[in-house]
């Protein structure tokens, strides 16, 4: 645990418990978890949801042994939760033998599953990379006594490094890898890379989050969440009262309260120092989070002097480079513009082939 880790936990006291943790919790759960399930629906709403998740992105074709190998239940920790899926290319290409693409599944921080993931993880796979899925604590009955999302970041610290162990047993050298995350996969993924990433087990060097939320101020989810929701999913990262985070504190934050909001925003950990490329999508119609975080990493990567992925100079390293496309008809599953999901997909892959591939390899290939 870092000494930054250290100072933050200290401004979290345990304070009891509060059932409106546990409802909000349970609120927003249920709404994420129609984007995964559609049992006991309709043969119509069935198929609607299936349409929607298919044009998100969530299904990819795959056949064993053509496709890639799968490698699934590979435990890392001592939780039956504590779990990494992999996906392995049939032929490993050498320029992109040193990375991996891992994702991190959503659902309110309370539910979801990591095999959520697995049709983003499969596709990376089919175009040449070694990747996977992560199951992480979730706050729930079982675990409510000592969730904190640091304990989680601790968790992705543990698989990245169960990752590089596993791949080397498969003689495959691993030295840095993208992250991506669905809403709370995405603010999962975008809180440890500007946090830790830069020093992860194995190094982040982009993350693709979609419908992430990046910052716990009132101001960035307004309209689309009330003040008391926003303060009451922070002070459960936190693990402190509602009593202790009010909606007051979110509107009009006093020092104590700026603390535990920067704690768990991953907006307030993106600086200079800790930039890391960023490709992210959020919804024009999402009733969840809504588009105000998507402005909010806007002006943040703004004055850090960003440029997007295609304007910006592949040789100059020290100039952060950022992208948000925004799904203008679609709602928190981003499930409405097919042709933006396409969209996210390639510039996904521009960044992978950046960022991931090999610089010698590919140096070599071009001779």
């Amino acid at each position: 645990m870092t000494t930054q880790d250290a100072e933050l936990r200290s401004v979290s006291p345990v304070r009891g418990k509060s059932r409106k943790l546990r409802w909000i919790c349970l609120f927003l759960w249920t709404v994420a978890a129609m984007v995964a399930t559609v049992s006991g629906c309709s043969a119509y709403a069935a198929f609607k949801i299936k349409q929607a998740l298919d044009n998100s992105g969530y299904f990819e074709d795959w056949t064993e042994e053509t496709d890639g190998v799968s490698v699934e239940n590979i435990p890392y920790g001592e939780e039956d939760w504590n779990k990494i899926d992999l996906y392995f290319p049939k032929e490993l290409a050498p320029e992109k033998s040193r990375a991996a693409f891992m994702y991190v599944h959503g659902g309110a921080w309370a539910g979801g599953k990591r095999s959520d993931m697995k049709g983003f993880a499969r596709r990376m796979t089919k175009a040449g990379y070694v990747s996977g899925t992560i199951g992480y604590t979730l706050y729930k009955e079982q675990t409510a006594s000592d969730y904190t999302i640091f304990k989680v970041l601790d968790e992705i610290d543990a698989a990245l490094a169960k990752l590089k162990e596993t791949a080397a047993e498969r003689g495959i050298e691993l030295d840095r890898v993208a992250l991506g995350g669905d809403s709370a996969g995405g603010h999962i993924i975008s809180l440890y890379a500007y946090a830790r990433g830069k020093k992860a087990p194995l190094p982040v060097v982009f993350i693709a989050p979609r419908v992430a939320p990046i910052d716990f101020h009132a101001k960035t989810w307004n309209p689309v969440l009330p003040p008391e929701s926003v303060a009451t999913v922070a002070a459960l990262m936190n693990k402190v009262s509602v009593e202790e985070l009010s909606a007051k504190d979110v509107e009009n934050p006093d020092e104590r309260a700026e603390k535990l909001i920067a704690a768990v925003s991953p907006l307030s950990y993106l600086t200079a120092e800790n930039t890391i490329p960023t490709v992210s999508a959020y919804g024009g119609k999402d009733p969840l989070v809504g588009t105000g975080h998507c402005a909010a990493l806007r002006e943040r990567f703004k004055e850090l002097g960003a440029k997007e992925f295609d304007e910006s100079d592949p040789s100059d390293a020290s100039t952060p480079v950022f992208d948000c496309l925004e799904y203008p008809h679609s709602g928190h599953m981003l499930e409405s513009d097919p042709d933006y999901a396409r969209r996210f997909h390639e510039l996904v892959l521009k960044y992978a082939q950046r960022y991931l591939d090999e610089p010698v390899a590919k140096e070599s290939a071009a001779q």
